[in-house]
Formats: C-alpha cells, structure tokens, sequence
C-alpha cells in the first residue's frame, strides 16, 4: 500500500502506470497525523487530490472534488439536529469531497465527535475522521501537498526513465517491435502500429481484447486525409481506443493505444510517438538503397524481352497475377521523395521510380484502387493510369500512363487511359504537345524495341494498303513472311490483336499525329 512522503523518499511501485496519487488509506496510516476514523467503510480508497479548511454549512461551491475538507465545525453545535448534519454532510458528498475531518480540542467547538454527525456521515457513506487537538490542520494539508508533489517528481522520474528505454530501444536496432514491447511493458497498455492505410505492422504481445483489421483500416480512412492532425480517442466495440499519427513532416503510419490511459499517461504518449516518428523516418531512410534497386528492377521490366522475364522480375518484386498497369503522378511543387514514399507505403510489394525533373511512376497489381489511394495521398496531383495489360507489355501501359499525366495536367483530376476512346482523346487535343505525347504513348513500345523504325514503317504499309500482307510487301519490297514477322512482333509489342478495330484506328491515329502518314478521306478497312 503506497505511503507518504517520508525520509525524502516516496513508496510506490515501479512501473510508470502503477505509480499512484495519495489515497485516503495512506493519509489515514500516517501515524504523524493519528487521524481518528469514525465512520470509513475501507470498500473503496480515493484518491486525495487537495486539502482544504472550510466552515460554512454550504461549501460545496468551493470544493473542487477529490479534497479532504477540514472543519472545527464552528458552526456545528453539539444540538445540531440529524436532519442539519445529514444536509449538511450531503453538501460536502456533493462538492466532491473525499473525506470530512472535525478537529477536536479543549478550546475548540468539539471535543469528541457529535453523534448526529457520525450518523450523518454513515447514513451517505462519507468517510468521518477526527484530528487530535495536537494536530494542527496545517499538517494534513502539508502531509497532503508534500505526497502529491513527490508523486509528480515521481512520475517525472518514471518518465524520463521510460523516455531512456524507448530511445535505448530504437537505438538497439530493435525497430517499432522492441520500441512497442518497451511501451507495453512499462506502461501495460497495449500498442498496434499500422501503415497509412490502417495495416499493421506490429501488435503488442499483452494486447488483449483489441480492434479488428476491419476497425483499423476504417479508422485509417477516416484519418488518413487529415494527415498528421488526425489524433483521435474512441470506444470500438466497448474497446477505448486513442490512435495517434506518426510522422515528421508527413503521415508515415498510426499507433493506436489499447485500453483506458490514466491521467499521468498523456505526457508519455507523446514520448512514444516521437519516437516512433523517428524510427519510421529511420526506416525510410535506411530503405534507400533498395528504392534505388527497385526502381532499376522497374526499367529492365519494361525492356524485358519475352513475357516470362517480366513475369519472373514482377515476381521477384512481389507482384503476382497475370495483368498490371502503369500510373504516372506529377509531384508538383512537393518534395517527390515523400510521394515516393508515400506510394511505397501504399503499393505493397509496388516497383516505384522517380527521375529529376519526371512524374513519380509505378507498376501496380491489377485488384490495386489506384483511384482511392491517388485520392487520400496524392490528392489535388496530376495522373496518368496506364491500362492493364501483361507484363510483357508494360511498356505500353507506361507511355499510357505519360500520355494520361498530360491530359491530367490540362483537366485538374487524375485520368485514366482507355482503349476505345483514341478518337476523342486526339480531337480533343488543343496543342501539339498533347497531340505528339498520345502518339509516343501508343508508339513507345515500337520506337523502344525498333529504333531503325522497320516496326513503324511496316505497320504504317499494311494499313495504307487496308491491312492487305500482299501490298504492304511490295510497298515495303521485302517478302510478305517478313511482313508477317513483324505484325506478330508488333502484336507482342502493344500487348493488343491487330485484327481488332480499336487497335488499328489507335495506331492509325497515332501515326498521323507522328507525322508519319497523312490521313486519308477514308479508313483503314478491317
């Protein structure tokens, strides 16, 4: 049982949330004080949060609650009837008092306790001392005082200590699990540690009842978009929840905190969450090295020369399933490195690369919301989303991504590359820039994989000759099986069948943008 203030020292436990405030079982076992218990039930311990001396018959108003309230009862005469006594005793339940506690001496009002008021005191439940006439009421307010200031010394000991062991433990290169099982273990309340989008990454082994990967990812939602103002206190499912986000600059994750924090507690949490801060910026920093391999893995899968060694670089990069797409996403006037990493944090297993002066571009799995995640971390931002497609042709979706980042830029919201709509996307192109970008886009993969332009020129002769082998060749005089060759090579390329109308009336149009063929009064035919 926690003591007072004695020999410069104050007994309590060790751990930071079990150090504890005066109860009224300490003040009472003071045997300085000898304070002379007429009515306590000993059910319940309160905790002693002030002393104050007051004798009118109403000092509710002056009561803060939590006080043990001294009287000599100067007001109180021995024939003060029950009813007085019980209203009176109710007025000081209803301030908040803890305690009432009558001071007795030979020159004072009472000698010994009146029993109208001990009755009182019994008939509420409200804890009844009386103070020895050599006890002055100065000693139970300085015995009070001197117990709550060593309690707060404490506590600030305690939180230092705790500081020490959370920054030992990010040292330690124990990473966000050595730093939450340090706060779990000091403090028992349960911490989980999640990504921006509400994943976790580390949960206390003491958690006990806590929220659902549901709950979390819900709460990320909600969160997410106000960044590093998103501090939060709830109730999920009758679990008490404070979610706090992480990060210096940007939203790099959240820690939600697990059960009922005491009052002293709030100081600490602001100590574990700079310190996770700090070991998230850590680890983006320390990750540096493998963005720069990943985004080096990013161009050799658009180089790629069959279908199978994009497949195994995706794989290796921990992207599985048979269709990806492209996105571009313009940085603007923020720093691309937190774009960056923000997109990292998103596209889980995601190849990602910036180049000065470039969009921030990534190749995503195909069940990916790229529209969603473009909302809560790129929001206001240019962006191109290439189509899905194979990965063997990912090349493709990339310069779709590029061509969409422009028309992006001219329509203030992200943009979405879709085969079918070719037509519009060139009528609507008021500049040469956004003709010439369409045209690169469609292109690339040809241009890239052909520099001599054999692929272009052949692709532009079979459709002038109304996609007919016999006439390409000769226009091109060489033999109609290479003609063959290279529409099946072309086919590879674009990751799209040439018999299909939308991919002849895209490259057709691509073409005349380019320059390479002037547009005829009618169509290629099918």
């Amino acid at each position: 049982m926690p003591g007072l203030y004695k020999d410069g020292r104050f007994y309590t436990s060790g751990r930071y949330s079990a150090v504890m405030p005066l109860t009224l079982s300490a003040l009472t076992g003071d045997t300085d004080l000898r304070l002379q218990v007429k009515h306590w039930t000993r059910e319940t311990d309160p905790l002693v949060t002030g002393a104050h001396v007051s004798e009118l018959l109403r000092p509710s108003e002056w009561l803060a609650g939590g006080e043990i309230l001294m009287t000599i009862g100067l007001l109180l005469p021995d024939t003060i009837t029950a009813d007085d006594c019980r209203s009176y005793v109710r007025d000081v339940k209803a301030g908040g008092a803890v305690a009432l506690a009558l001071g007795l001496g030979s020159d004072l009002p009472h000698q010994s306790v009146p029993r109208n008021l001990a009755e009182a005191a019994a008939a509420e439940d409200l804890p009844l001392f009386g103070v020895p006439e050599d006890v002055p009421f100065i000693a139970i307010t300085s015995a009070v005082y001197k117990a709550l200031v060593a309690d707060e010394r404490h506590s600030l000991d305690r939180l230092v200590d705790l500081h020490k062991a959370l920054t030992f433990s990010a040292a330690s290169g124990g990473g966000l699990e050595a730093i939450v099982a340090t706060w779990t273990s000091a403090t028992n309340i349960g911490a989980i540690v999640t990504d921006p989008l509400g994943l976790r990454i580390v949960t206390s082994d003491t958690v006990g009842a806590q929220p659902t990967d549901e709950m979390l990812r819900d709460l990320a939602n909600v969160l997410a978009p106000k960044g590093l103002r998103s501090a939060m206190k709830t109730t999920v499912e009758d679990i008490p929840l404070e979610i706090q986000p992480l990060g210096t600059t940007r939203l790099r994750g959240f820690v939600v905190l697990v059960g009922e924090a005491g009052s002293r507690i709030p100081v600490a949490i602001t100590a574990l969450t700079s310190i996770l801060a700090l070991e998230f910026e850590r680890r983006w920093l320390s990750s540096e090295p493998d963005r720069h391999q990943r985004a080096r893995a990013f161009q050799r899968v658009l180089v790629a020369e069959s279908e199978s060694d994009a497949e195994a670089l995706l794989r290796a990069a921990g992207l599985t399933g048979e269709e990806f797409r492209c996105i571009a996403v313009d940085p603007g006037s923020g720093a691309a490195a937190d774009l960056v990493a923000d997109l990292s944090l998103t596209i889980r297993g995601g190849l990602i690369r910036h180049t000065n002066g470039g969009p921030v571009e990534a190749i995503v799995m195909a069940d990916a919301d790229i529209e969603q995640d473009l909302r809560r971390f790129a929001p206001n931002l240019a962006a191109g989303i290439g189509a899905l497609t194979t990965p063997g042709t990912l090349a493709a979706s990339q310069a779709q991504a590029v061509a969409a980042l422009v028309t992006s830029r001219n329509l203030g919201h992200p943009v979405t590359y879709r085969r079918g709509f070719t037509q519009a996307w060139l009528t609507n192109a008021t500049d040469l820039e956004m003709a010439q970008t369409f045209s690169d886009a469609v292109l690339a993969p040809l241009t890239n994989a052909d520099p001599s332009g054999a692929l272009l020129a052949t692709v532009e002769a079979w459709l002038t000759a109304n996609c007919q082998i016999d006439p390409a060749a000769d226009r091109l005089q060489v033999h109609r099986h290479t003609v063959r060759t290279r529409l099946r090579k072309i086919e590879q390329l674009i990751g799209q069948p040439l018999d299909q109308l939308d991919t002849r009336v895209e490259l057709w149009l691509a073409l005349t943008a380019k320059g390479l063929h002037r547009l005829p009064t009618g169509r290629p035919n099918t």
